[in-house]
């Protein structure tokens, strides 16, 4: 199993993307998850323990002020995952997070923090904007060109054209030659 089908296995499920969206926030205990989400804590031990076993998260023994030692589960992983699936376009992609590096300065209160978040939160939301319009545009000139390619019978040929589409094919490949007889 690749690491795209591994952690699909693991967000497919909602019990654990809700344990997950609680776990990024702040880490927590078992009981603690629970009680947050209404959910058995067996049902919150099993799928701590299987993204625990996938490395998605890890937990480590505290002290407790109530008793014995508690375990917390806190996340292990950053990633982004991207799944487009439109007409002639299908991929399926983890996007590398950067080096960490990223530092700031502090803030002058919680409400100026808060304030970067969401000015942050919108810039994403843009980028995703900008990038739905970019696939409709690549929507649009597909459809174009598996309307022109439609015209030759020969399967082999048609699959030269769309791995030249895919940067699979040099540009003295027969799809080029290909894309000029049928736009004759």
């Amino acid at each position: 199993m690749d690491e795209i089908d591994m952690l699909l296995s693991i967000v497919e499920n909602p019990t654990r993307r809700r344990i997950l969206e609680a776990l990024v926030r702040e880490p927590h205990y078992p009981l603690q998850l629970s009680k947050e989400l209404g959910v058995s804590q067996q049902a919150v031990m099993k799928n701590l323990s299987l993204m625990e076993q996938s490395g998605m998260v890890v937990s480590y023994r505290v002290a407790s002020n109530m008793g014995p030692m508690r375990t917390l589960y806190v996340p292990n992983a950053d990633f982004t995952l991207v799944i487009d699936m439109h007409d002639s376009m299908f991929s399926a992609r983890l996007i590398e997070q950067g080096d960490g590096e990223v530092h700031c300065d502090g803030f002058a209160d919680v409400e100026d923090a808060a304030n970067r978040v969401r000015e942050l939160d919108s810039a994403i939301r843009e980028l995703d904007a900008k990038r739905a319009e970019l696939i409709e545009e690549r929507n649009a000139v597909m459809a174009w060109l598996t309307e022109m390619i439609q015209g030759t019978d020969d399967y082999e040929r048609r699959k030269e054209v769309y791995e030249r589409v895919d940067g699979k094919a040099g540009a003295d490949s027969p799809a080029v030659q290909i894309k000029k007889e049928v736009s004759e």
